[in-house]
């Protein structure tokens, strides 16, 4: 019996080279994001040992732990789109899937599109935000003790938001296209 999360593809999404390279793309985000993980909990881990031990905190390291979240969910968030476990409520649709596929096709089709779009519009807000963050030398941290650039931070949104909107699309192309079939799969 094959493992049902072992392929990153859900049904719904059309395959090709496409589907492939963006795959692909998120596994390799969604690693860096990981590596972000272990990075924020070693520096977490860091704070907790200097400030009990030798009552010497690691400067700044909630500022910098905000900021890498952030960027960290968006890196993951890609992967997380393409393999079906995005947060929500299965109950009616899987329902209605049992029931009437065709017409959870279109309703789950909905609920992609709504999503692209809200990317999209995500996307409009963001890409400023790195200009502004450069041209502004913005920075992330507790002035005079320690700084970093807030640029990174963002642009990791970015991309995330660039690949999860790509997701999503193909997505919703797919389900749009299984929903017109003659016999839908459920």
């Amino acid at each position: 019996m094959s493992d049902p999360t072992a392929t990153l593809t859900p049904p719904e999404m059309p395959g090709g080279a496409l589907a492939r390279l963006l795959n692909r793309l998120a596994l390799w985000l969604a690693i860096i994001g990981g590596v972000g993980t272990m990075g924020i909990m070693a520096l977490i881990n860091a704070d907790v040992i200097g400030r009990g031990a030798f009552n010497a905190p690691v400067p700044a390291t909630a500022e910098i732990v905000s900021a890498a979240i952030v960027a960290i969910v968006f890196l993951q968030l890609p992967q997380a789109t393409a393999a079906g476990r995005n947060v929500r409520s299965d109950m009616l649709l899987s329902r209605l899937r049992l029931r009437a596929p065709r017409s959870a096709n279109w309703l789950d089709a909905a609920h992609h599109l709504a999503a692209t779009i809200m990317l999209a519009i995500l996307m409009r807000y963001i890409g400023p935000e790195i200009l502004e963050s450069i041209e502004g030398h913005e920075t992330v941290g507790l002035y005079g003790i320690f700084t970093m650039p807030r640029w990174p931070f963002v642009t990791c949104v970015l991309i995330g938001c660039a690949l999860t909107l790509a997701q999503f699309a193909m997505l919703t192309i797919g389900l749009v296209l299984n929903a017109m079939r003659k016999d839908p799969t459920p």
